[in-house]
C-alpha cells in the first residue's frame, strides 16, 4: 500500500520515505494517485557500507517476549495511540450511558421487549437510511473533519432538548388514550409497534441512540483512524485503541448503577421525579462527553496539520472544491436542459450510489454480510433476553441497574480481551480472530436458546420463579460476551480489511456497511420476530423459531469471513509478521523503479 517516494526525485539520491501519516499512495484498479493522511518519515541518511559485524550478526525476528515485548511494539506508536484511545473513551462513555437508557425508557414503558422489534424497523431503519444518504452525498463537499462535528452537534442539540423539553413533558406529549382505543381493535402481536407511537419521544431517544453507536463510534472515529493508521501497525494498534473505551464501557455500567441505586437527589420526591433527576444527571454527562469528544477530535486535527504542515487540509479543501463544482455544474446542465424543454438527468442518490457500491465490490459485500448477520443475530438474541430480563426487574431503576452490571461486566472483559488481542491475532491468525465472536455467539446462543425453551415449557418464565434469575444471568453472561468479542476482536479484524481498500470503499462503501449494514441486520430480525409475534402472539412463544433463525444467520456471518480470507488472507497476514511487511514494501519499491 505505501509506494517509495522522495522529497525531490530528480536531486535527491538514497532517501527513503516511508508513507504513514502523509504519504502518496496508489490507488488501486487504476485509480489516480492520491493524498492519504499519513505520517511522513524521511530516513535520508546517506547509504554507507556495512561494518563487518553487521554482516555477521543475523538479524533477529523474534520479538522480545513478556512485558518487555508487549512494549517493545509500540515503540514510535504512542503518540498515535494515546489520544485517540481518549477519543474512544468519551464515546464510549456516553454510548454506555445512552445504551442503558434508551432500553430502560422503552422496557419498562411497553412493560416488555415487544416493540423493540417495531422501533427497529419502522424508526431505526428509515433513520439510517437518511445518514447513510446524506453522509454520502455530502462527504465529498463537506469532508470527513468538517462532517465530524456537525453529526456530533445534531446529536448533542438532540439529547440535550430530550433532556431539557421532551421528557420532562413526556406525559402530555403522550396519546397514550388513544393508544389505548387503537390497541384494543388490533391483534395482541401489534400492540409493540402501537407503543412506538404511544412513546414517541421515547421512541425518537431509542433511535438516536442508536445511531450514536453506528455513527459516531463506527462510521466517524474509525475512518479517522483508517486514515492515520499502516495495515503492519493495525494488529497492535486496533485492539488496545478501544482498551480506553472499555474502561469507559465498564465505568459507565458502574455509574449507572450508581446513580439508579445509590445517588438520592433530595427528600420527600416522588419515584417518578426522583427518576427524573437522575436522567437529568446522566444526560448532563452525555453531554460532557460530547464536549470531550470535540476537544480530543481537535487536538488531533492540530497535531496531524502540525505534522504535515497543511499540506492534508489543503488537499482536504481541493477535493471538498472540486465536489462543489462537479456539484454546481451538474445543476446548471440540468437547468440548461429543462430551459430547452428536455428531461434533466436524474440524479444518483448518495443512499443508491453507495448500496450499488456495495454490491459491485466483493470485499465490501462480504463486510456487508458480516455486518448484517451480526445484527440480525444479536437482535433475535436481545429480544428474547430483554424481555426476561424485565419479567425479573420490572420497575426503571432496578432495570437501568441491572443494565449498569452489565455493562460494567462488558467493559472490564472487552479490556482484558483487548489486552490480549495481539497475541491472538499472532496465534489465530487474522481469520481465526475474526471467526471467534460468530462462534461464541454460534455456541452460547444454543445454550441460552435451549435453556429458555425448557423453562417456557415448564411454565418458570415468571417473577416468582426461582430459576429466572439464573437464566437472566446465563443471557447476561452472553451478551458480555458476545459484545467483548465483537469490540476487542471482531472489530478491529474487519478494519483491517478497509486498510488494504481504496479511498472509495473506505468513505462509501464504509458508510454504508458500519451504519446501514447493521440496521440492515437489526431489521431482517425484527421483520422475522413481528412475523413471529402475529403468528405466535409473544416471544415466548417463538423461541424455537428464534432459536433455529438464529443459528442459520451465524453460518452465513460464518461463510463471509471465510470468503475474505480467501480474498485477502495473504495480505491481511502481515499485521502478523512485520518483516513480510517490511520486504513486500521493498518488493513494491524496487518494481516502482
Amino acid at each position: 500500500r505505501v509506494a517509495a517516494a522522495a522529497a525531490d526525485s530528480h536531486e535527491t539520491v538514497g532517501a527513503r520515505w516511508e508513507g504513514e501519516r502523509l504519504g502518496w499512495r496508489g490507488r488501486r484498479g487504476g485509480r489516480e494517485c492520491g493524498l492519504n493522511r499519513r505520517r511522513v518519515r524521511a530516513e535520508a541518511s546517506p547509504a554507507s557500507s556495512p561494518s563487518p559485524s553487521d554482516v555477521d550478526a543475523p538479524p533477529s525476528d523474534e520479538p522480545p517476549s513478556g512485558i518487555a515485548g508487549f512494549f517493545k511494539q509500540l515503540d514510535g506508536l504512542w503518540g498515535q495511540l494515546v489520544p485517540m484511545a481518549f477519543m474512544f473513551y468519551w464515546m464510549s462513555l456516553a454510548n454506555g450511558i445512552l445504551d442503558a437508557l434508551k432500553d430502560t425508557l422503552v422496557v419498562t414503558a411497553f412493560g416488555g421487549a415487544e416493540q423493540i422489534p417495531y422501533l427497529t424497523v419502522y424508526a431505526v431503519l428509515p433513520a439510517s437510511l437518511a445518514v447513510v444518504g446524506l453522509f454520502a452525498r455530502v462527504n465529498a463537499m463537506w469532508g470527513r473533519e468538517k462532517l465530524f462535528y456537525v453529526f456530533l452537534g445534531m446529536f448533542m442539540t438532540f439529547f440535550a432538548a430530550f433532556t431539557v423539553v421532551l421528557y420532562p413533558n413526556a406525559s402530555a406529549l403522550h396519546p397514550t388514550a388513544w393508544a389505548a382505543t387503537l390497541a384494543a381493535t388490533l391483534p395482541e402481536g401489534v400492540a409493540g409497534g402501537v407503543a412506538v407511537l404511544t412513546n414517541w419521544t421515547y421512541s425518537l431517544f431509542y433511535v438516536s441512540s442508536e445511531l450514536w453507536g453506528d455513527v459516531i463510534l463506527s462510521l466517524l472515529f474509525w475512518g479517522m483512524a483508517n486514515e492515520t493508521t499502516r495495515l503492519q501497525d493495525a494488529g497492535i494498534i486496533y485492539p488496545l485503541l478501544g482498551v480506553g473505551a472499555n474502561i469507559a464501557q465498564a465505568s459507565s455500567g458502574a455509574l449507572v448503577r450508581w446513580v439508579s441505586t445509590k445517588w438520592v437527589p433530595g427528600p420527600g420526591m416522588s419515584v417518578e421525579a426522583v427518576w427524573g433527576a437522575k436522567l437529568r444527571l446522566l444526560m448532563s454527562l452525555v453531554m460532557l462527553c460530547g464536549v470531550g469528544i470535540a476537544a480530543t477530535h481537535a487536538y488531533i486535527m492540530h497535531r496531524a496539520h502540525q505534522a504535515d504542515g497543511g499540506v492534508g487540509r489543503a488537499a482536504a479543501k481541493e477535493a471538498a472544491a472540486a465536489a462543489r463544482k462537479a456539484h454546481e455544474d451538474e445543476k446548471a446542465e440540468n437547468a440548461a436542459l429543462v430551459a430547452a424543454g428536455k428531461e434533466k438527468k436524474k440524479a444518483k442518490t448518495g443512499l443508491l450510489d453507495a448500496l450499488q457500491f456495495v454490491l459491485r465490490s466483493p470485499e465490501v459485500l462480504c463486510l456487508a454480510i458480516m455486518s448484517v448477520s451480526q445484527g440480525l443475530s444479536s437482535i433475535l438474541f436481545q429480544v428474547a433476553w430483554k424481555g426476561q430480563l424485565r419479567i425479573l426487574h420490572p420497575s426503571p431503576a432496578e432495570y437501568s441497574a441491572a443494565m449498569g452490571d452489565v455493562q460494567l461486566a462488558s467493559g472490564t472483559l472487552t479490556c482484558v480481551l483487548m489486552v490480549c488481542a495481539p497475541y491472538l491475532f499472532r496465534k489465530l491468525g487474522w481469520a481465526g480472530t475474526l471467526g471467534v465472536t460468530p462462534k461464541s455467539a454460534m455456541l452460547l446462543g444454543w445454550a441460552f436458546f435451549g435453556a429458555s425453551i425448557w423453562m417456557a415449557n415448564a411454565g418458570h418464565l415468571v417473577m416468582s420463579s426461582p430459576l429466572l434469575p439464573y437464566l437472566v444471568w446465563g443471557g447476561s453472561l452472553l451478551y458480555v460476551i458476545e459484545r467483548a468479542a465483537k469490540f476487542s476482536l471482531f472489530k478491529p479484524a474487519e478494519e483491517m480489511v478497509y486498510i488494504t481498500l481504496d479511498d472509495e470503499s473506505r468513505t462509501k462503501g464504509k458508510a454504508a456497511v458500519d451504519v446501514l449494514g447493521a440496521q440492515m441486520g437489526k431489521t431482517g430480525g425484527s421483520f422475522m420476530q413481528q412475523g413471529l409475534l402475529l403468528y405466535y402472539g409473544t416471544i415466548v412463544a417463538a423461541l424455537p423459531m428464534l432459536m433455529l433463525g438464529h443459528t442459520g444467520i451465524v453460518f452465513m456471518w460464518l461463510w463471509a469471513v471465510k470468503k475474505l480470507d480467501d480474498m485477502h488472507g495473504s495480505e491481511l497476514a502481515m499485521v502478523n509478521d512485520p518483516h513480510a511487511s517490511a520486504e513486500a514494501e521493498d518488493a513494491e519499491a524496487a518494481a516502482a523503479k
